[in-house]
């Protein structure tokens, strides 16, 4: 029997049509912290603590198993999670102390890690969301793959425009990795993070008519606890989830480290749990939907609030005088691992194209 409070909801006629047959869904939202993580939640402080890998692998199958063992079919985990969300990068001088051991234990896939993780999601036969720091082709990446019973990787993404400092490590990701995929369970798709505030990622995951959605966060706050910036804090991000559930019409699941939350496609926080809570008694926060409402036979929606014909409005309304100017922030920009390890990054004035 699952050990926490589950709140089965019904099918929302407002919110979908053309029933397909039905499964009861439980999501396991892992809100445990990885090994070698600083503590408590609001904590930069990473003196005589190193990122570990394989203790991130050993504890992810340990939470896998014990979803597994507690009735969940779908595993999610939060943001970075593999090896840890490196909070505080650019302070204490980090980058030099500890960002080489950060590169060194971030995940290859197809690597000795990654199998490892994949194994015991097969033999576990759920579904699994991980969120990883990942090493590929020279370059950083924060990276989700979304992995089925069976071991296939059904999505591999990575984030579009990584937040704030988090661009001067991690490398952008490509638009064509906006995916939303057929499930046993419905359909869905992931975000991370703060992807959930900005329209050019918000937009093309709506308009393809998600059932759940999988948006992991690093670590959250209480609501209110001003021990944590705006940005750790969950008042600011639960509103950003709960518009994304709204305009997606899709029940979405928001693990992190510490508070935890789900949102109904009306925007209400249906589950959650406090980031106070016991790690140790509570790692996991479950809860459980009834998917028999979900319709997987439409893939957008040309009558909605995200079509094409709102993009094209949006468009064709766009203030006529402001320029049309590309800027600095799209632009795609990659920081090269060996740029990384060079110890040159600077949080005022960093080269991308090394």
């Amino acid at each position: 029997m699952i050990p926490q409070k589950l709140l089965p909801l019904a099918g929302l006629a407002a919110v979908v049509s053309a029933a397909v047959q039905g499964q009861n869904l439980t999501v396991a939202m892992v809100r445990a912290p990885p090994p070698q993580w600083p503590l408590p939640i609001y904590s930069w402080d990473w003196v005589n603590i190193q990122p570990n890998l394989t203790s991130s692998i050993d504890k992810g199958i340990e939470y896998i198993e014990e979803a597994k063992d507690n009735g969940a079919n779908w595993i999610v985990f939060p943001e970075l999670w593999f090896p840890g969300f490196p909070k505080g990068a650019l302070y204490n001088n980090w980058t030099n102390t500890h960002l080489p051991t950060y590169l060194a234990n971030s995940m290859v896939v197809g690597g000795h890690e990654w199998n490892r993780l994949v194994s015991a999601i097969k033999n576990a036969e759920l579904y699994a969301s991980i969120n990883f720091a990942q090493k590929d082709g020279g370059y950083l990446y924060m990276a989700q793959a979304l992995i089925s019973p069976t071991g296939k990787e059904l999505i591999l993404r990575h984030k579009l425009r990584p937040s704030g400092d988090e661009r001067y490590i991690f490398s952008d990701g490509t638009i064509n990795e906006f995916k939303v995929v057929n499930t046993t369970y419905g359909r869905v798709g992931m975000l991370e993070c703060g992807e959930h505030v900005y329209p050019s990622m918000t937009f093309p995951m709506q308009a393809q008519v998600e059932n759940f959605h999988l948006g992991p966060f690093p670590y959250l706050g209480d609501p209110k606890d001003e021990r944590y910036l705006w940005w750790e804090g969950a008042e600011s991000n639960i509103a950003a989830g709960s518009h994304y559930a709204v305009l997606s019409g899709a029940y979405s699941f928001f693990p992190a480290v510490g508070f935890a939350f789900v949102s109904s496609p009306f925007g209400q926080v249906v589950n959650s749990i406090s980031a106070n809570v016991s790690f140790e008694e509570h790692p996991i926060l479950y809860h459980s939907l009834d998917t028999a409402g979900f319709d997987t036979t439409r893939a957008y929606d040309s009558d909605g609030q995200v079509s094409w014909a709102v993009l094209r409005q949006m468009v064709s309304s766009f203030p006529g005088y402001i320029p049309e100017e590309e800027g600095d922030l799209v632009p795609r920009r990659n920081a090269t691992i060996k740029f990384l390890l060079s110890g040159a990054l600077n949080s005022s004035e960093v080269n991308y194209n090394n």
